[in-house]
Parts: C-alpha cells; sequence; structure tokens
C-alpha cells in the first residue's frame, strides 16, 4: 500500500517550538544576508576590501603616476641635475661668506642718503680741494659709481675706529659694526679731516712740570721715559690694554691702602707680561714699559717719592701721609666731579680738565656715581701704555690669562679701548656656536628617522634640505644678481631644516594614509592619491613662508635684504627637491615593499632590520591589522564622540588613538575653550602692545656673564670717564652743495654712489651770502647744537672776518687784492665771491669750502649733538625730529634752501628704525599672504578668517612671552622676529588645507577630526624637530643666536598650541560644514563655463562621500543585528 505525504503549507507550524525559532533565526539571517549583499554593491563594509576606486585622473594625478612608474629615473635624473647646477653655482658665483662690518647700515633711506653724499665730500675731500681747475675727481665721482667704503684697505675711508682686521680662514669678525655701533674718530683725525687746524690738548703746567722732574730722576720707575704719553690724546683715543677693576666688597674703596696695594701688585703681573713680550711703550733702555694710568700712578704722584717705591711701600705711605684718610671722604674730589659734569668736554677738553681736579687725575679712576651716594669707589680702571697694532693685539688676546686679574679684594676684566678682545673673542666663538648649531641639524635627522622608520627616506630627506642651498646659492648668484653674501644668509639652513623636516614629514605621512586607506593599490595608484595632495599641502606653506621672508626684503639694510631673498630662494627650492626626490623615493620604497616584499625600517623595539616577506605572510599581516583595526572602530567610535569612523578607520597608530582622544576632550569642552581662546588672544593683544623699545641703541652680542671682555664693557660704562663721554654728544654735520641720493648697488657694501651735487645752491647771491652769514650763529643758539670747541668759528664766518681784516689791512694780501675787488666783507659783490673764497680756502687750507671751475660747490660745518648713537632711541628718534623740523621752517633764500644735517649717530638711529619697521611690515605681510593662500586653498572666507586669527594669535602671544621676559624690540630682536615670521603660519594652513579635503557637505566635526588625523602626525613630528634644534641652540654664547633659539622655541610652541587648540577649536566649534560653498557660487556667477566643470566633479565626489556615509550606516545596522541575533 503505498501513502502519500503531504507538505504543510507553512512547515514552520510543523515544527517543535525550539526549532521553529532556530529557522526563523535562519531565515532572518539570509535575508540580512541579502541585504548586506545589496550594501556591497556600493561599498564594502571592510576599508579594507575597498578596491582603488575606478576614475578619471586629472593632469597632476597622471604625472604622478609617471613618476611612479620610473621613480629611479626621476630620481637620479633630478638628482644629477642639482648636483650639477649647486656645483656650478659655488664655483663659478665665487661663493665667499662676508662675516665682516660690510652693509650693516640702512641704504636708499632719507637719512642713509644724506650720510652717504656727505661721506663722498669727506672721504675725497682733498683731491677735491686741488681738482678745481683739472675736473678730474670731480666728474670721476659725478659719472662713476665709487668702490664701498667699508671695503677699501684705507682705513681713513672707514666709518668705524681705524682697526685692520686679520681674517681667521675664510671669517674676518661677525659683529663688527653691530657690536661696536657707529664710533667717532680720534678728535685730532677728524679736525684734520674737516680742514680746520689741529689743536693739541692743552696741559696742566703743574703736571708737566712735575713728570719732567721725575723723568730725569735717576732710580724712579719713568727714568728715561718720553712722559708726554701721560697728557696726550693717544693715551685714551688709542686701542691700549685698558682692564677695569671692581672691589668685592661693596664696603671696599679703591683709594684704602690694602686695595690700592693690591690693585698695584696685578697690574705689576700684566706689566711684566707686556714687558717680557714687547708689548708696550718702552722708555729709553728699551725694555721698560710706561706706567699705567690708573688710581695707583696717582698714588704715586701723590706721596713723596711715590715713583720709586714698591707697592707695599706705597700703600703704607699711602697712609702715612693721611691721603687714605683724605680720599675717604666725599669732599675731596666733588668739587672737580661737579666741574666736570658742568663745564667738561671730552671731545673737546680732552687730559685739560678743571683746575678743581687733583694732580694726576683722570675720570677713569673713579665710577660715574662717586661721590654720591656713598663714599666708596668701587670701579676703577688702569690704562696700559701698550702696542695699539693690530698683531700684538691679537697675540696680548691669546695670553690675556696669564694678566693680573685680581685676587683677594677686587676682579678685574680686561679688553682695549675699541673693544678689540670682545671682537677676537667673537670669531672664537662664532665657530663653537656653529657646531652646535649643526647639532641641531643632526637631531632633525634623528626626527627623520624615528617618523620615516626608514634610513633610506632619512637619508633622501637630508639630501632635500642640503641640496637646496647650492641651488639657491646658484638662482641667488646668476638669476637675481646678487653679489653680496652676508654670513646671516647662514642662519638660514637651521630655518630650513625646520621647514624642510616638515615637507619631509607631510610627504611621507600622506603616502602612509594613502597605503592604509588603499592596502592593496599600486604603488601608481597610491601616487597618484598621495603625492598631489602633499604637494598642494606643501606648497601652501611654502607659499607663506616664502613670501614673509620675500617680504623682509623691504629692509633697507643690505645683510637683512639678502638674508630674506636667499632664505626664500631656499624654502622654494627645498619644496622642489622634495617633489623630486622625495616623492620618486617613497615610490621607490613602496615598490620595494609592495612588490619585491623586501624592506629595510627601523622600529623602537628592534631598532634596525631588514625583512623579506613572502605572499602569505603579508597577507596574515594584513589581516591581524585589519581584525585589529576593526576592533578599534568600535571604540574608536567613543572616543571621537559619535563622529563616524568609515572616513578614517585607517588612522589606527599610537599617535592616531591619542590625537582621537584628545579630540574628544576638545569636541567635549568646545565652548569653554573657545571663550579661553578669545580671552586669550586679547590679554596677548593687549600685553605685546607693552613692549619697549631698548633703552639704547647699542648691540651687544655677549651677556655680562659670558667672559670677561663683555664684563670689561659693562663695568667701564661705571666710569665716570664714559659717563662723561656720553653727555659730549657726537658731531654732526650742516651741509649745502650736493643732493641726498645713493646711486649705487643697494644689496652690495662693496659699491658706494655717485656724487650727486645740487645745482640749485648759488652762494654768490647776495641774499645767500647774508643768510649763509648768520646761519651759524642762528643755528648754534638752539639747545640741539654746540659748539665742537670754545673758539669755533663756521667756515663762512670766517671768511667774513678775513675779508673785514684784509680790507682795514695797510697791506692786504696779494689773494685779496687779486680776487675780492675791494670787499670789506660779506655780502659782497656776486662776480668777485666765488673767486675770492676759493682762493682763500687754498691759502687756508679750509677743506670744508670745495669749488669746482672756480665756483663754490660745497660748503659745509660741523656741530656738537646731544646725542649718541647710544642713546635712548626716543631720544635719537626726538632729536633728529627736532633738528630736521628746524632746518625746514627756516626761511631760507632760494640758491641756500636744500642744505641739510646729517650724523653718524643718526644713520645707527636710521639703521635701528629701519629694522623696527621691518618687523612689523613683514609681520604684516606674512599675515595677509597666509591669509590670500588659505583663501585661494579653502575657498572659505571662514577658515580664512580663523587661520588669520590664528596666526595673529601666535605673533601677540610670542611677543607678549618675550614682554614677560624682560625683552625689548631692538635691533636683534627685529631681525629674530622678522625671520621667525614665516614659520608660525605653517601648522594652521596644514589644517586648515586638510579641513576643506572632505568634498562635499560634512560636518563640522568629521571635518576637524579628519584634518587633526591626516596632518596632526606631521605637524606634531616637524614641531618635535624644531623643538630639539631649539634646545641644543640654547647652549649657545653669541647672543643672537641663543636669541635666535629662544625665540624659535616660543614660536613652535605657540604655534603648536594656536593650531591644535586654538583653531580647531574654532572649527569645530564654529566651522563650515560645506567651507567651499559661499566662493563656490560667488565664482559660479562669474565665471560660471570656467567653473562648471569643477562645480559638477566636485558634485559628483559630495555625492559618492554622500553615498559613503549612507552604505556605512546600512553596514552598520547589519552589523547591529547580527548581534543582536546572536546575541
Amino acid at each position: 500500500m503505498s501513502t502519500t505525504e503531504e507538505t504543510p503549507e507553512n512547515p514552520v507550524d510543523e515544527m517543535p517550538a525550539s526549532t521553529a525559532f532556530f529557522d526563523e533565526g535562519a531565515s532572518k539571517r539570509s535575508m540580512l544576508k541579502e541585504k548586506k549583499s545589496t550594501a556591497d554593491l556600493d561599498e564594502p563594509i571592510d576599508d579594507d576590501d575597498q578596491a582603488f576606486p575606478d576614475k578619471k585622473f586629472n593632469i597632476w594625478e597622471r604625472e604622478s603616476m609617471h613618476v611612479a612608474r620610473n621613480p629611479c629615473t626621476y630620481f637620479w635624473v633630478s638628482f644629477i641635475i642639482s648636483i650639477l647646477l649647486g656645483v656650478i653655482g659655488m664655483i663659478f658665483g665665487d661663493f665667499a661668506v662676508s662675516v665682516d662690518n660690510a652693509g650693516w647700515q640702512s641704504r636708499g633711506t632719507t637719512i642713509a642718503d644724506r650720510h652717504t653724499q656727505f661721506l663722498l665730500i669727506q672721504e675725497f675731500r682733498q683731491e677735491l680741494w686741488r681738482d678745481n681747475e683739472a675736473d678730474e675727481v670731480w666728474s670721476d665721482l659725478i659719472e662713476n659709481v665709487q668702490d664701498g667704503w667699508e671695503t677699501d684697505d684705507d682705513s681713513s675711508r672707514r666709518l668705524m675706529e681705524p682697526v685692520e682686521m686679520e681674517p681667521i680662514g675664510d671669517i674676518t669678525t661677525l659683529g663688527h659694526r653691530l657690536q661696536r655701533g657707529l664710533q667717532m674718530q680720534p678728535m685730532e683725525a677728524m679736525r684734520e679731516s674737516y680742514g680746520l687746524e689741529v689743536m693739541p690738548p692743552a696741559l696742566n703746567e703743574d703736571q708737566v712740570r712735575r713728570l719732567l722732574t721725575i723723568n730725569a730722576t735717576e732710580g724712579t720707575l719713568l727714568e728715561g721715559c718720553d712722559t708726554s704719553w701721560y697728557t696726550s690724546r693717544s693715551m685714551y683715543q688709542d686701542s691700549r690694554l685698558w682692564p677695569v677693576w671692581r672691589t668685592k666688597s661693596e664696603g671696599e674703596s679703591f683709594f684704602n691702602s690694602d686695595l690700592l696695594q693690591e690693585l698695584c701688585e696685578e697690574e705689576q703681573v700684566t706689566q711684566a707680561k707686556l714687558e717680557e713680550n714687547g708689548w708696550c711703550q718702552t722708555c729709553s733702555d728699551g725694555k721698560t714699559c710706561l706706567q699705567p694710568y690708573s688710581a695707583v700712578f696717582y698714588a704715586r704722584l701723590s706721596v713723596t717719592d711715590g715713583m720709586s717705591l714698591s707697592c707695599e711701600q706705597l700703600a703704607s705711605a699711602w697712609t702715612d701721609e693721611g691721603y687714605e684718610a683724605s680720599h675717604a671722604t666725599s669732599s675731596f674730589f666733588s668739587e672737580c666731579v661737579e666741574d666736570l659734569n658742568k663745564n667738561y668736554n671730552f671731545d673737546r677738553d680732552g687730559t685739560d680738565l678743571p683746575e678743581s681736579c687733583p694732580e694726576g687725575f683722570f675720570p677713569s679712576m673713579v665710577d660715574e656715581f662717586y661721590p654720591a651716594p656713598n663714599d666708596y669707589v668701587q670701579f676703577s680702571s688702569s690704562i696700559f701704555a701698550s702696542s695699539s697694532e693690530y698683531s700684538i693685539i691679537e697675540e696680548m688676546y691669546d695670553e690675556v690669562g696669564g694678566f693680573g686679574q685680581g685676587k683677594r679684594n677686587i676682579n678685574g676684566a680686561y679688553d682695549t679701548q675699541h673693544e678689540d678682545f670682545v671682537e677676537l673673542s667673537l670669531d672664537n666663538q662664532l665657530l663653537i656656536d656653529m657646531s652646535l648649531a649643526v647639532g641641531s641639524a643632526f637631531m632633525t635627522c634623528i626626527a627623520m628617522m624615528f617618523h620615516t622608520k626608514s634610513p633610506f627616506l632619512t637619508v633622501v630627506g637630508l639630501a632635500q634640505i642640503v641640496l637646496s642651498f647650492p641651488l639657491a646659492f646658484f638662482f641667488y648668484t646668476f638669476v637675481t644678481r646678487m653679489e653680496f653674501f652676508p654670513f646671516l644668509n647662514f642662519i638660514g639652513i637651521f630655518v630650513l631644516f625646520a621647514l624642510g623636516a616638515d615637507d619631509v614629514f607631510v610627504a611621507v605621512d600622506k603616502w602612509k594614509n594613502a597605503r592604509l586607506k588603499y592596502p592593496k593599490a599600486t604603488t601608481e595608484e597610491i601616487a597618484s592619491v598621495a603625492m598631489p595632495d602633499a604637494a598642494m599641502a606643501m606648497l601652501l606653506t611654502t607659499l607663506t613662508t616664502a613670501v614673509a621672508f620675500f617680504g623682509t626684503a623691504v629692509c633697507p639694510v643690505s645683510p637683512i635684504r639678502c638674508f630674506a631673498v636667499f632664505v626664500g630662494l631656499m624654502v622654494i627650492f627645498d619644496y622642489l627637491m622634495c617633489i623630486l626626490l622625495v616623492f620618486p623615493a617613497l615610490c621607490i620604497y613602496d615598490r620595494a615593499d609592495r612588490t619585491n616584499r623586501c624592506c629595510c625600517h627601523w622600529e623602537f623595539t628592534k631598532y634596525f632590520r631588514c625583512c623579506c616577506k613572502n605572499k602569505a605572510e603579508e597577507d596574515q599581516s594584513d589581516d591581524q591589522v585589519s581584525n585589529s583595526r576593526v576592533n578599534f572602530d568600535k571604540s574608536g567610535e567613543l572616543s571621537t564622540g559619535g563622529v563616524s569612523t568609515a572616513s578614517t578607520k585607517h588612522y589606527d597608530s599610537l599617535i592616531h588613538r591619542i590625537l582621537k582622544t584628545f579630540f574628544y576632550y576638545l569636541q567635549l569642552l568646545k565652548w569653554p575653550l573657545l571663550l579661553i581662546c578669545a580671552g586669550s588672544l586679547v590679554w596677548c593683544a593687549v600685553k605685546a602692545s607693552q613692549i619697549e623699545l631698548p633703552v639704547s641703541s647699542d648691540v651687544r652680542l655677549y651677556d655680562e656673564s659670558d667672559n670677561q671682555f663683555e664684563q670689561n664693557f659693562v663695568w667701564r660704562k661705571k666710569l665716570l670717564y664714559k659717563a662723561l663721554e656720553a653727555k659730549s654728544g657726537s658731531k654732526g654735520f650742516v651741509i649745502w652743495g650736493v643732493k641726498p641720493a645713493d646711486t649705487g648697488n643697494l644689496n652690495n657694501p662693496e659699491e658706494w654712489s655717485q656724487l650727486v651735487l645740487d645745482d640749485s645752491f648759488k652762494p654768490s647771491k647776495r641774499e645767500v651770502q647774508e643768510y649763509l652769514r648768520d646761519y651759524c650763529d642762528r643755528y648754534f643758539n638752539q639747545d640741539f647744537a654746540e659748539l665742537v670747541e670754545e673758539n669755533y668759528v663756521c667756515p663762512i664766518n670766517a671768511f667774513d672776518s678775513w675779508l673785514q681784516e684784509e680790507s682795514a689791512s695797510n697791506e692786504p694780501s696779494e689773494i685779496y687784492n687779486t680776487y675780492c675787488g675791494g670787499a670789506t666783507g660779506l655780502p659782497m659783490s656776486e662776480e668777485n665771491f666765488d673767486l675770492c673764497m676759493y682762493h682763500w680756502g687754498q691759502e687756508k687750507s679750509a677743506l670744508t669750502v670745495l669749488a669746482r671751475q672756480d665756483k663754490i660747490t660745497t660748503m659745509y660745518f660741523e656741530f656738537n649733538s646731544r646725542v649718541r648713537y647710544d642713546s635712548p632711541f626716543n631720544d635719537l628718534a626726538d632729536e633728529w625730529k627736532l633738528i630736521d623740523d628746524w632746518m625746514k621752517n627756516d626761511d631760507a633764500p632760494e640758491g641756500a634752501n636744500r642744505a641739510f644735517f646729517t650724523s653718524e649717530d643718526f644713520w645707527w638711529y636710521d639703521t635701528n628704525s629701519a629694522m623696527l619697521d621691518t618687523a612689523f611690515q613683514s609681520a604684516g605681510i606674512a599675515m595677509g599672504a597666509a591669509a590670500a593662500v588659505i583663501l585661494f586653498s579653502s575657498r572659505s572666507f571662514v577658515l580664512t578668517i580663523f587661520a588669520t586669527v590664528t596666526v595673529g594669535y601666535v605673533l601677540t602671544s610670542v611677543m607678549a612671552m618675550l614682554v614677560g621676559i624682560g625683552w625689548t624690540l631692538g635691533f636683534l630682536e627685529s631681525i629674530l622676529f622678522a625671520i621667525l615670521i614665516g614659520i608660525s603660519c605653517d601648522f594652521v594652513i596644514h589644517f586648515a588645507h586638510a579641513y576643506t579635503t572632505l568634498h562635499g557637505h560634512a560636518s563640522r566635526e568629521e571635518r576637524t577630526l579628519h584634518a587633526l588625523l591626516s596632518m596632526g602626525p606631521s605637524i606634531l613630528a616637524a614641531g618635535f624637530t624644531t623643538f630639539s634644534a631649539a634646545l641644543i641652540m640654547l647652549f649657545t654664547v653669541i647672543t643672537f643666536f641663543e636669541k635666535f633659539a629662544i625665540v624659535l622655541f616660543l614660536t613652535v610652541l605657540q604655534s603648536l598650541a594656536g593650531s591644535f587648540i586654538v583653531f580647531l577649536t574654532m572649527a569645530v566649534s564654529l566651522g563650515p560644514s560645506d567651507p567651499t560653498y559661499l566662493v563656490d557660487h560667488m565664482l559660479a556667477k562669474c565665471c560660471p563655463m570656467i567653473c562648471k566643470k569643477d562645480f559638477d566633479i566636485q558634485g559628483d565626489e559630495a555625492t559618492e562621500h554622500f553615498n559613503t556615509e549612507n552604505n556605512t550606516e546600512n553596514n552598520k545596522k547589519v552589523l547591529d543585528e547580527e548581534e543582536e541575533i546572536a546575541q
């Protein structure tokens, strides 16, 4: 019998409950698989299985793929061409470094142009004085650009004190002009150079008689010596060995017998060293040196037979004869010091002291504030009769440790009058500091090794940075035609190491990110993603940094301008070398890793190793990475505040996990942080505005604690001698007959200028004669001008007096009879004026009045100004304006209305002022360039505002910190500020660019997280390398390097804070979800045909991004439902 089973219509109804439930679950899983399969048509769940997108490549992507196909060819061709161009530039460009004082003055400014023309007249005054008829010198000066006065061997052409500098290798001296400022020539040389009679110093007759008596006495320390040295200006104006002494105890005085004895003994130690080596001015025996002029010398002149006593005997006689007691009170020197402060002028009076000063006294023996506030002389000095020859000064510098420097009660610090020891020390210290700077570059290499984990990429990155220097020099020399190469340009190398390392980090990280996102893609495909993205990111920072440096080229100081141009070129060539070397190297490295299965890399736990993988090992490794990545994503979603991780799943390294945690708290505290950032910006701006100008325009390259030579300078400023010298002011000049101009190459100190005459100067006109005759009296009646000496007479007034004398004489001179037409004074006949005054000048050797072709062409006179180059900056500025306003308001007739005043000290002030202006101008240029680049790249007004605010925060915060540590905005600080402005923009530009790389609509949180994860590691690595470099440079001694390290450290610190906190806080709080929307639509209305294609592409990318997010959400829901079923 056969039976037939009928299948129920619903089998589930016939099953047990447990079985039915199980099969229901299986049915659901089947449905979910179909749903999941449908979702997989758009995007797989796991990004590791994601295929490289099939798209149409643009020109940059195609070129990147072409490089990836032939990386070795591109690498070696670029490398060889770079080497060749660099060698050609260094050899045929006559590479040489100028490390002397050349060029450290402003050029092309009103003040500089004035003094340039005056210096031409002053330099060639003797030749011009004799060239009236021949007109050869006049024509040469007018038609030809003259050689630079700073590079001429004739010391009379230098503004500096005439000290011949001997080279050390290829280096002469770093800060000759910076260190010394604009020193004035000795009074005799000044007067002779201006055609005035050289006046010997008025000597104290009693002192001369006493010295001559001692000189004739046998057995004394001055037997057979030329004692006139003690009363000559050369004693204190030439470069003599001049130690300054200081008491160790505030309650002691150099006029106490025990200190006087110790000072005497220390002087004898130094004196013996000088006599042993023949470094001093000797007496008749050829061995004994003149005794130093000091408090000991004063004591020897005071006590009985002092020149024949030993130091111990001298101290006893000083006490026994009552001199110690009399000098213990302030009354002994009070009248002398008071008279010195009232009427004494160092340049004018020299050693001619007031009668109230005791015999043998000199202001270098006591400190500035003696006798107030106490009766102690805490600072004193000794002027040794040492040779002023520079070769001997070098020998003394080498043996300075053998000089007496104090023991029990006093300390001594040595140098010469013109700080030759400081300059020699700078040359030696420069090499030491440079070695530390090279060490900072080494730290950069170490950081690159740890970041790239590849010796190969590190070497290529180092080659990229190093080759940028000769390539920039090639362009600098042959294209920009700049010939002057100051040592300051070498500072750019350390800036370049920081910026170059940043480029390497960006390139490597972009490649890593692309490889992690597309692990199965070919090298060509990775190159098409990473290279254009990295190239654009680096281009943005390169543009802003280069523009910031090029903007500093507005500075009229030649070394600064050359530095700005050269470093700007190095930044550009560093970018090009990164494209031409690092990217092909990445392709080579990636191919070796992916194709050959062999790679060499650095591991923190296993140091250096080479490994070869087979396909199975690599797949297993990839699976392990994928599994860890999936697990991380599930927890990572919580650490990012709920932001979808679909586009950031490949960021799974330790640094990325740290950054995700940082983002979580950044998003959690964004509103309080936003308020804190706003308040910090306001506070920093207020604090930065409080930065002050320096109290002195003098520039020092050492700190007092660095060595005894700088200590000598600091202590010497406390002497009464230096106080009186500063009070004496400086020389100024009023000149007619030339126009302010500088027609030479402003970038090359080896070129000077042509002489530019003022043809409107007509001194022969009667109204001009009257005006010139009365001008000096009116000028010297002003508070800003003093006579250079008591009986000084201006040339025009001397000529007027001569006419009056000759006309009243019974036997007038032949010149008067022949050329002056019987004139009794000024004004005189216009027809006779020029010939009469010219021949008068020839007879009187008046070099301040110069004629050409029998016509008075130029005329000038000198005056004492109340300020010096080292006066407070504001005092110099006020004095300049006061004199300039007076001359502009003076009612001068036509023919004499273009006179101007000039001074070397005001030129130095102009240089400082130019540096201050450059600091602010370059800051404005840098911020403007950064804003323009960000707007161009991001096409977002909001991000541009955010970035500009961030850069403003960096600059103001650094300035506020400098105010907090007591800095002023002086010469060196202005240079450093101008150098480091460009660095402050880089980090925030990286974040702003990364923020916009997600096309279309994406939440501000997702964009901020994407920017943080994609660029954060590179920025942190660049910051770390710069910190390391700055840390090593903090151990340098030269102030410039030390301050450079401090400002670099603070700039990078605030750049990191500004980019990671200020910018990201604004972005995550107020950032646009579609940053390019407004600009894109504005451009679409302006140029729809040009922009349409780009907008369509962006629309497709936005659609793809939207689909990706939707598919990600669908996949997430599928996974959640599977987990629910499994449970």
